[in-house]
């Protein structure tokens, strides 16, 4: 790259085509080729989730205090007529450690989005629910999400879309096997 590319990348690009070519500058022969894929990924995450507990904080109601109990929120909400989970099913949905889960559910409970309680099918279990107001709630805080998602996506065609949803599929089923 010349460096009068260099300088209209950083003009006219993302902060990723700057750092990349800072990068070019200072080491040439370094290949950071992976970073124009990664780096856009993580930033990209990192500004969408911004724009999610923004749009949470704003939600009216009981505020959710963040993703992560969004998710939990989120993943209830999908389960099903019951909107119950145990929580070695919500762990698995969402990846997290115990520890982590709980404080979510204690938060949870008491701010009165989900109630706990024993499985009707096996009384050893615990069922995670969610109750008749956070069910309203969350449907209300869902469809704002999925609009804010829609919005955020609009500067892409759908072919674009596409092409970057079957890309992401793809590195995430090898990121999720390797994690196995």
């Amino acid at each position: 790259m010349r460096e009068d590319e260099e300088t209209e990348a950083a003009v006219d690009g993302d902060s990723v085509d700057t750092m990349l070519a800072e990068w070019h500058s200072e080491w040439p022969e370094l290949d950071v080729s992976s970073t124009e894929v990664i780096a856009r990924l993580m930033r990209t995450a990192r500004l969408l989730e911004e724009r999610f507990v923004a749009q949470l904080r704003r939600a009216g109601g009981v505020p959710i205090a963040n993703l992560g109990d969004f998710d939990v929120l989120h993943a209830l909400r999908r389960s099903g007529p019951h909107h119950a989970l145990t929580p070695g099913q919500l762990r698995q949905a969402l990846i997290v450690s115990s520890a982590g889960l709980t404080g979510r559910f204690n938060r949870l409970e008491r701010e009165g989005w989900i109630e706990r309680g024993p499985s009707p099918d096996d009384g050893r279990s615990t069922l995670v629910r969610l109750t008749e107001e956070g069910r309203a709630s969350v449907d209300r805080v869902l469809e704002a999400h999925f609009g804010l998602e829609r919005e955020a996506l609009s500067v892409l065609d759908p072919e674009e879309r596409a092409a970057i949803r079957d890309s992401l599929r793809k590195l995430l089923v090898s990121l999720e096997d390797d994690a196995r």
